[in-house]
């Protein structure tokens, strides 16, 4: 699954959560933003910096995914970053999905803070079970995808009513839904409102709702997506044309209100009286 934007983007937004999920005493107020480390020219994507310099920054990386390197890459972000902001510590925080992605990679396991956030998730749940992580870590680390199923809508309401009444929270309803339809390929609009029991809202203006055109190849969205394109570019060639031959241009709601195969045949008319005046001009 497609994860990392969307990890980056919920820690950007609530960056106290990071040591929620890993059960360490939060540092007071802090950001977590990305940071160029110029030596290596790469961008450290998770980095913690709280607003109290006498606490140590932190290096937040998750892997998903296998990654041999992982260790070596964050323990030299964590020495040139030290580097970088005069000497300040550094510390290092690796979040695997699961204990099987670790290679723990020696000595490096010593200099860095591991956690895994399937168990992550598990302990939060139990110490703090309403918290809005537990409902939306569900499609990334709930094995069982019946169990998930089943569910679903008690998730989306934990996290419905984390941001009820506040639009800044919305992201989270909508990176609950995406990681939904990641995990169910082949499920549409219809099928996860049927997952959420009527809960889900018009996706249309969210980044769920534009994932659903990859998906809606098989419920005929992406087909109306095209045919309109086709229809706006026979549109658009009709009233170029009737510019050019000086005719009087047509309604945009004239023209929408013809089918695919009027547009082209009148398209094609103008085309051909455009060649033959043009033609006689030369």
């Amino acid at each position: 699954m497609d994860s990392d934007k969307h990890l980056y983007e919920i820690f950007q937004a609530y960056p106290m959560w990071v040591f929620d999920l890993i059960g360490r005493r939060p540092p007071g107020p802090c950001r977590f933003v990305s940071v160029t480390v110029k030596a290596i020219e790469r961008r450290a994507d998770g980095v913690l910096i709280p607003e109290d310099a006498r606490e140590a920054m932190s290096v937040v990386e998750f892997q998903m995914q296998q990654d041999a390197l992982i260790y070596s890459r964050i323990v030299a972000e964590m020495a040139i970053l030290q580097q970088q902001y005069d000497g300040r510590e550094v510390q290092g925080i690796l979040i695997f999905a699961s204990k099987e992605l670790d290679p723990k990679t020696s000595p490096w396991t010593n200099v860095v803070s591991v956690h895994y956030l399937d168990k992550a998730i598990a302990e939060l749940a139990e110490a703090s079970p309403e918290h809005p992580l537990v409902a939306l870590f569900q499609p990334l680390i709930e094995e069982n995808s019946e169990r998930l199923q089943a569910e679903a809508s008690r998730y989306y309401t934990v996290l419905e009513s984390f941001t009820k009444g506040d639009p800044s929270k919305a992201k989270l309803t909508a990176v609950y839904i995406d990681w939904l339809l990641q995990r169910f390929t082949n499920f549409g609009k219809k099928e996860i409102e049927n997952m959420l029991l009527g809960k889900l809202p018009d996706l249309r203006e969210t980044q769920a709702g534009k994932d659903l055109i990859a998906i809606g190849i098989e419920q005929g969205i992406e087909q109306g997506i095209e045919q309109g394109m086709v229809k706006g570019e026979w549109m658009g060639t009709i009233r170029t044309c009737q510019s050019l031959l000086n005719f009087e241009i047509s309604s945009e709601s004239n023209l929408s209100a013809r089918s695919i195969e009027e547009l082209a045949s009148e398209a094609a008319d103008l085309q051909a009286q455009l060649r033959n005046r043009l033609g006689k001009s030369l």
